[in-house]
């Protein structure tokens, strides 16, 4: 096992989903992303200009990201109207079977779902720990990151996510 992986496993577990973590505001730097759909189809950021983005890392052997999904499917739901778009990545080296069935038992309907196999998306933007979720501007810059389970379902979280969507 690497490492980082290790580092990764250790970071989900100890983060507990009492304690739900928070946006941090960042300088606005562009990122780029590239990860694969279910059909092995890249998927580009770039793709997504002009939408508020959530990139949402996650992992099937990660507890409190499978606990989270349900509330993260229903923030899709309730605010995909209004232009967010929800990205759940996954790191599973295991790939689309594992992935599958996560989200088959966690009843998510409304989320993208995609793969960073190799983890070059997750390593090129410093994800060291699972849940981690950017917060991506229309204009494609990370202006925060959340490190820990979030509390989407909260109007203050939800507060802070449209008040970037009218910059």
């Amino acid at each position: 096992m690497s490492a980082r992986f290790l580092l990764s496993l250790l970071l989900c577990v100890a983060v507990s989903p009492a304690g739900a973590g928070e946006f941090v505001a960042r300088p606005p730097r562009p990122i780029a992303l590239v990860v694969q759909d279910r059909a092995g189809k890249d998927l580009d950021l770039k793709q997504l200009a002009g939408k508020i983005t959530l990139v949402h890392f996650w992992a099937s052997w990660c507890l409190s990201c499978r606990e989270e999904f349900p509330a993260l499917d229903a923030l899709q739901r309730d605010m995909g109207g209004e232009g967010l778009k929800i990205l759940a990545i996954s790191l599973d080296r295991i790939g689309w079977p594992k992935i599958d069935r996560t989200i088959e038992k966690t009843g998510v309907r409304d989320l993208a779902v995609f793969h960073d196999r190799n983890r070059d998306a997750a390593t090129a933007l410093g994800v060291v720990g699972l849940p981690t979720t950017l917060l991506v501007d229309a204009q494609g810059r990370e202006v925060a990151r959340m490190e820990g389970p979030g509390a989407w379902g909260d109007a203050a979280l939800r507060a802070r996510i449209r008040a970037v969507a009218a910059n």
